[in-house]
C-alpha cells in the first residue's frame, strides 16, 4: 500500500509543457530542475469533453463536385495519464498513455448525398497510443528535451478493413529541443519539430519560451504552435489566454464504390483556436478548468497520400487531393476534471 502511495506522488510531482496539443512530462523535485515557479497545476490524470457549436462546410471534389452541409454536432472526449519511468538527478523519463473520440453530426443527411459528410456522419474517430518525455541535463542551465508519441487514428477497429496494415493508422511526432534556464523564473530553448500541427506531416523549427514575472502573471510559448498568458489571482485559480495550432490525422474508410481503390484515406485537419480557460482546484490534489473560445479551421481535407511529409509549409494534399474543404469557423467549449499533486502527500515523502 505504501508502495502504491509513494508511486502516485512521483507521478504527480512533476510540471507540463505543452507542446503540439500534447504535454510533456518531468518531475522536478530533485536537486536540478529545468521548470520554472509559478506555473499553472500539472494534469497527470485528466478526463476532458469538447464541444464544437455549428458550422458550415463547403467541399469540392473532382470525383464529387461540390457540396455544402452544417455541422451540427462536433465533440471529442479525451483521457490521459502521465507516469515515471526512470528519474535520477540528471535525467528524467516519462511516459503516458491517450484515448480519445470525435465524432461530426451532419446536418439533414437524409437529403444530402455527399459522399464525405455521409462517411464521417456519426463515426466515432478514434485515437489511442501513448508518448515518451525524456529531459536531461548536459551542463550547468543547459538541458535538452525529447519528445516522442505515436498512435492508432481512424478506423483502424472497423471489422470491414480487417486486412489493411495496422500501420496505415499509425501517426508518429517527435521534437527535439535544446534549452537554457535563464534563472528560477525564465527559461528558453530551440528545436525541431515533426508534427501533424498544420494538419499535414511537418518538419518545422520551434522556439521555446517560458517567463514567470510580476509575482501572479507569466507566460509560456512554444511558437509556432502556441502561446499562453496566466495569470493566478488566487492559490487555487489559474485564469489563461491561449491561442494555439491544433492539427491531426485520421485513417478513414469511405463506403463508396467509386473509391474501392483505395482501403482508407487521410482526412487532415488543422484549426486556430483562441480561447480563455480557467483552472479551479477544488482541493489541492482535485482540478477543474472550463475553457470556452473560437475555432477557426486552416485544414480539412481527404487525401489519398498517407503518411506523406514536407518540409515546408504548402500544403500536401494538392498533388493527392480527393476531396478540399472550407470549414467555417466557430464558439468551442472544453470541460476538464484532473488529479494534481497534493501538497500533504508530496511533503509526507520528502517532495515538497
Amino acid at each position: 500500500m505504501n508502495k502504491s502511495i509513494l508511486f502516485l506522488a512521483v507521478l504527480f510531482c512533476s510540471t507540463s509543457i505543452e507542446v503540439f496539443g500534447q504535454n510533456m512530462g518531468d518531475t522536478l523535485k530533485c536537486s536540478w530542475n529545468p521548470g520554472i515557479i509559478g506555473t499553472g497545476p500539472v494534469r497527470g490524470l485528466e478526463m476532458s469533453y469538447q464541444t464544437n457549436t455549428n458550422y458550415n462546410i463547403r467541399s469540392s471534389s473532382d470525383v464529387y463536385g461540390n457540396g455544402k452541409s452544417e455541422i451540427d454536432y462536433n465533440r471529442v472526449f479525451t483521457a490521459k495519464l502521465h507516469f515515471p519511468i526512470f528519474l535520477n538527478q540528471k535525467l528524467k523519463i516519462a511516459g503516458s498513455i491517450e484515448y480519445s473520440d470525435e465524432e461530426f453530426h451532419f446536418d439533414d443527411i437524409p437529403v444530402n448525398n455527399y459522399s464525405l459528410y455521409k462517411s464521417l456522419n456519426d463515426k466515432n474517430l478514434k485515437s489511442v497510443g501513448g508518448s515518451l518525455y525524456l529531459t536531461a541535463q548536459l551542463k550547468r542551465n543547459m538541458f535538452f528535451m525529447f519528445r516522442f508519441n505515436a498512435r492508432l487514428k481512424g478506423d483502424y477497429w472497423k471489422e470491414h478493413i480487417g486486412d489493411v496494415s495496422k500501420y496505415t493508422f499509425l501517426k508518429m511526432e517527435m521534437s527535439p529541443i535544446i534549452g537554457w534556464k535563464v534563472n528560477s523564473k525564465k527559461s528558453w530553448g530551440v528545436g525541431l519539430a515533426y508534427s501533424y500541427t498544420f494538419g499535414d506531416p511537418l518538419l518545422f523549427p520551434v522556439f521555446v519560451y517560458n517567463h514567470s514575472f510580476a509575482d501572479k502573471w507569466g507566460v509560456e510559448a512554444l511558437l509556432p504552435a502556441r502561446i499562453k498568458l496566466r495569470y493566478q489571482p488566487s492559490k487555487l485559480c489559474f485564469i489563461n489566454a491561449k491561442a494555439r495550432l491544433q492539427g491531426g490525422s485520421y485513417s478513414i474508410h469511405f463506403n463508396d464504390p467509386e473509391l474501392n481503390d483505395f482501403k482508407t484515406l487521410e482526412l487532415r485537419r488543422a484549426d486556430l483556436n483562441f480561447s480563455l480557460e480557467i483552472e479551479k482546484g477544488i482541493a489541492d490534489w482535485l482540478w477543474t478548468s472550463f475553457e470556452c473560445g473560437y475555432r477557426t479551421n486552416i485544414n480539412f481535407d481527404v487525401t489519398n497520400s498517407n503518411h506523406g511529409f514536407s518540409l515546408s509549409g504548402s500544403k500536401l494534399t494538392n498533388k493527392n487531393s480527393i476531396i478540399d474543404s472550407s470549414v467555417g469557423g466557430g464558439v468551442f467549449y472544453n470541460f476538464s476534471v484532473f488529479i494534481v499533486p497534493s501538497k500533504a502527500l508530496l511533503k509526507r515523502f520528502g517532495l515538497k
